[in-house]
């Protein structure tokens, strides 16, 4: 049993190390259980880490100049890669915001990929010029690439790192700039 001096003696010394404590918790700090530049999947709603990690499967599609551009070409940046169509309405709301985060990152170590799947060429590039799109665009005129990645529906987005390896993945629609998908991506980058 303590005596009534030792536990004073406790109190006084214990309060500021309970109130940093106490701080540092709510402030997320070292006695969070992720790192400051750890990513946060779980705070997008609806992304799926993916746990058993593998290599994104490669595949050479063709840009609506006609020229042929392999996912491997990206290696070394952490690959934001989404699969859309023209007649996809989730698709048209989530592409500005996409922009918007490619707009941001991109020379931070961020590569947008677009795959455009089963529309015409010229639908496609009429949609990308509607909407200002700036990130680069690859067709995918017989759908082939988005079975690969199991593009049944759309949208569907695959987070890749800089070694091509698959991190997680969202079926439908998300706010690509929200302040928490703008966290996960910087957390990504500054992955090396």
């Amino acid at each position: 049993m303590i005596d009534d001096e030792r536990r004073f003696e406790f109190l006084s010394y214990g309060q500021p190390i309970l109130l940093l404590a106490v701080v540092l918790f709510l402030a997320g700090g070292p006695l969070h259980a992720q790192s400051a530049g750890a990513p946060d999947f779980k705070a997008v709603p609806k992304l799926q880490e993916i746990k058993d990690r593998q290599a994104a499967p490669d595949f050479t599609l063709p840009n609506p100049g006609g020229k042929k551009v392999s996912l491997k070409d990206f290696r070394g940046k952490v690959v934001f890669l989404n699969f859309w169509a023209t007649w996809c309405e989730s698709c048209r709301e989530e592409m500005p915001s996409m922009e918007r985060l490619y707009q941001e990152f991109k020379g931070k170590g961020l590569e947008v990929v677009a795959v455009n799947v089963k529309d015409k060429r010229q639908d496609a590039l009429a949609f990308v010029k509607e909407l200002k799109l700036n990130y680069p665009v690859l067709m995918d005129p017989e759908g082939e690439v988005g079975l690969l990645y199991g593009a049944f529906g759309l949208p569907v987005t695959y987070l890749i790192d800089r070694k091509g390896v698959v991190l997680a993945r969202l079926w439908g629609p998300a706010d690509w700039y929200s302040p928490a998908a703008r966290k996960l991506i910087g957390a990504l980058v500054e992955q090396k």
